[in-house]
């Protein structure tokens, strides 16, 4: 009976983070700190006090503090948009050339035309780097959007941005992205410093599933131990809490090359050369 209750404790803690409600989560663990004077139930509010170390964060002496974690790994940015009613070449060039972006977010089966401003979003493509990341959009009735950068297109000249597509998430749901991975350990690697060989990264990022609160902004792929001739395939990725692999599992990600070597024909071939120089040189001087 403990677990079952734990467990739906744990199901309503992960709502209140995904959907960043302060308040409701204020009274959410009020609530347990009140079941926890029950000596009976003092386990149930325990195993919460570790669960919930860090979630929000909140400045000042507080006994909630240092719940500042989650939402460091579940990078979120925001960002307002307005609704875009006209279409075609003619609107999207007068939007362009006042300062904004044409953007469209999809959704199952539905898309909605907005527009951002060109500032803000390269100030937030530079916040975000080489990340993946959701962001929380905002249009002029104040609704909000979970979105992914699904695309931008950019002039083919100029490499000012065209059009941007967004794709909407639902809270609590589980939803497919790609991520970037990072090689660690690059400077250590066995195969390259022992065995002379060399690293190649065969993709820059792998697909995943997960929902929004678990998206990491990167899989870190350390290559300290990898040897010569050896491979990091997308099985081998480090397992992280709520995101499933997709893809082929044998997909190879990175691998560290071996050295080549040179034959004996090819070594005797300089010596030959050399030798064939020197009596040349001799007859000359004959």
């Amino acid at each position: 009976m403990m677990r079952s209750i734990v467990g739906l404790c744990y199901r309503f803690t992960e709502i209140c983070v995904e959907m960043r409600h302060l308040p409701l989560f204020l009274s959410w663990f009020e609530t347990l700190q009140l079941v926890g004077k029950n000596r009976a139930n003092f386990e149930l509010l325990f195993s919460f006090r570790i669960l919930l170390c860090p979630v929000f964060p909140i400045s000042g002496p507080s006994r909630l503090h240092p719940f500042n974690t989650i939402f460091q790994n579940m990078n979120q940015y925001k960002l307002n948009v307005q609704t875009r009613e006209e279409t075609g070449r003619g609107p999207m060039r007068r939007l362009r050339a006042s300062g904004r972006i044409p953007a469209a977010v999809s959704a199952k089966g539905a898309s909605r035309s907005i527009s951002v401003s060109a500032v803000e979003f390269r100030d937030l493509n530079r916040e975000i780097g080489a990340e993946a990341a959701l962001v929380e959009l905002t249009d002029e009735k104040g609704e909000n959007l979970l979105v992914l950068v699904q695309n931008v297109e950019r002039h083919a000249i100029k490499s000012s941005i065209n059009h941007i597509d967004f794709h909407e998430v639902k809270r609590g749901e589980s939803f497919v992205t790609s991520v970037p991975v990072h090689l660690s350990g690059e400077a250590d690697c066995v195969g390259v410093k022992v065995d002379g060989g060399m690293l190649e990264i065969h993709t820059h990022e792998v697909e995943i599933r997960c929902r929004p609160s678990k998206l990491p902004d990167h899989v870190d792929v350390n290559v300290t131990e990898l040897n010569a001739g050896d491979a990091v395939h997308v099985r081998n990725l480090p397992a992280i809490e709520g995101v499933e692999y997709l893809g082929n599992e044998d997909a190879v990600v990175v691998s560290c090359s071996t050295a080549k070597k040179v034959s004996e024909g090819d070594e005797a071939a300089p010596e030959a050369v050399a030798e064939g120089a020197a009596t040349e040189a001799a007859a000359a001087d004959a």
